[in-house]
């Protein structure tokens, strides 16, 4: 373990989320300027101050060696998101919104790992830098702080592959030019446009129908759709703007940011047949539509309406796939057709390589491959069965890594739904609560659906959720290892 090159990559962490908080900083001292009421100065203050100083600190000396390898990058991603999760809940500590210490870094890391899943039962009245601060959260969260580090860092040197390999979702992570540093540089700018994009859609759009919705409301609801997280400004999520055009530009964008991310490159650099043989992307949008026409069908009869049941039916499916967390229907009053079918998308995902959780679709399409194969191999034990996807034969160490991956990920839900009944709610919300964190995705059903809160959780439960959540962005491995003596262990 190269522990001096682990600190001072983390140092670099510390001084660019510091940098960061800038922003809401910008936004209390605004409001403040203008007479209205906001959080003290300090709630942002102290947590910039402590964050910049702390990296200056780990950032002084350069250690001789930045050889970084697997275990480094799993150790600077897993110990990463937990510090910057203890540390981003300060301005909710300081600013009094949130005063229990569990509950702020809940929520902050909630925000980070783009779950959406919130303790607040009153959302609407805390101060605009603190709402902004949550809502920012998700963005950073949706690419990664380490990706963005490695985009923005010159010469991020010590093999940056593992670092990004520890982050980025799905079975494996590839680069879409040679260098590391180009492909995030490229990524995060496809991110920053996509966002800008939609806040505009948002904020002009709503004026021409109507709507007129505020463009601080459109930027950090733009911010939880790109991050795919949910957090809202509103105790109604997204229901409370009762504006049809908001709501499908919200599917639309959240459908574009479950999607991977290379496949925009390929799109910028008019490499069109590489999309339409992505076979993850098909399988993607098959599922999509596939469960909004049998949700349209099972509800119709309770709306009367066809138009609004599908529009709900669009969104929901949309919000839960992509893991964004969004809510306009109470899915909770649906028939249980229609529930079961939100569970399985909540397991799903959406697409590796996108910003959103879940199992992702292309892990769902290797292993019902590998099945198949193992279907024909026990009807000819001799011949060789490979898997194939995009045309290409998958390599044996990816099958194996999915293999293990759904073995860890069944074992992670199981404990953790043990532990989560200890509180003594109902079956339905002990395991949804944990399939909603572990995801991503945000909100569950019963107790904790989309109008409902974690507020009622024990500390336990709470710090439980945390470790589902965080390992849940992670793809469980940088987490998990942190408790592997071994990995801590100098090499011999």
């Amino acid at each position: 373990m190269n522990y001096k090159a682990v600190l001072y990559i983390l140092g670099k962490i510390f001084i660019i989320l510091g940098a960061l908080m800038l922003l809401p900083f910008s936004i209390a001292v605004y409001y403040n300027l203008n007479g209205f009421p906001e959080a003290s100065y300090k709630s942002f203050i102290i947590p910039i101050v402590i964050l910049i100083v702390s990296g200056i600190a780990l950032t002084l000396k350069k250690p001789k060696s930045f050889s970084i390898y697997s275990k480094e990058g799993f150790v600077i991603c897993g110990l990463g998101w937990i510090i910057m999760s203890v540390l981003g809940a300060l301005p909710f500590v300081i600013s009094g919104c949130i005063p229990n210490f569990i509950d702020a870094v809940f929520e902050t890391a909630s925000g980070f790992t783009t779950t959406g899943s919130t303790i607040l039962t009153e959302i609407h009245s805390l101060p605009k830098s603190i709402l902004f601060w949550r809502s920012f959260t998700h963005w950073i969260g949706g690419m990664g702080i380490l990706s963005f580090m490695i985009a923005i860092v010159p010469k991020a040197k010590g093999n940056s592959m593992f670092i990004m390999k520890a982050e980025v979702p799905g079975p494996s992570a590839s680069k879409v030019v040679s260098k590391i540093a180009d492909s995030a540089r490229i990524l995060y700018i496809i991110y920053f446009v996509m966002t800008i994009i939609e806040i505009l859609v948002l904020f002009f759009g709503s004026r021409i129908t109507g709507d007129n919705i505020r463009l601080f409301d459109c930027v950090v609801n733009a911010f939880a759709t790109a991050g795919t997280g949910g957090f809202s400004v509103l105790n109604n999520s997204i229901a409370g703007y009762q504006s049809p055009f908001t709501e499908w530009v919200l599917i639309v964008f959240m459908f574009l940011f479950g999607v991977n991310f290379n496949l925009y490159f390929f799109l910028l650099t008019k490499k069109v047949s590489n999309i339409f043989k992505d076979e993850e992307l098909r399988g993607y949008i098959i599922i999509n539509l596939s469960a909004v026409i049998l949700i349209t069908l099972n509800i119709y009869s309770m709306y009367g309406n066809l138009s609004t049941a599908v529009r709900d039916s669009f969104f929901s499916v949309n919000t839960v796939m992509s893991t964004t967390g969004f809510c306009t229907a109470d899915f909770n009053q649906w028939p249980t057709f229609s529930k079961v079918i939100l569970i399985i998308l909540m397991c799903i995902g959406c697409s590796a390589g996108s910003t959103g959780g879940g199992l992702k679709v292309v892990r769902l399409e290797l292993f019902i491959k590998q099945m198949i194969c193992d279907l024909k191999q026990s009807l000819r034990p001799h011949a060789v069965m490979n898997v194939r996807l995009n045309g290409k034969t998958v390599d044996k160490k990816i099958m194996k890594s999915v293999s293990s991956y759904l073995n860890i990920y069944v074992i992670t839900l199981v404990v953790s739904v043990f532990l989560i009944s200890l509180d003594n709610f109902d079956p339905t919300t002990s395991f949804t609560s944990v399939i909603a964190c572990l995801n991503n995705i945000g909100p569950g059903l019963e107790a904790v659906g989309p109008v409902g809160n974690f507020a009622e959780f024990s500390v336990l439960s709470k710090l439980v959720l945390i470790f589902d959540m965080l390992a849940g962005r992670l793809e469980l491995l940088p987490i998990l290892l942190l408790f592997n003596p071994n990995t801590w262990r100098k090499a011999k």
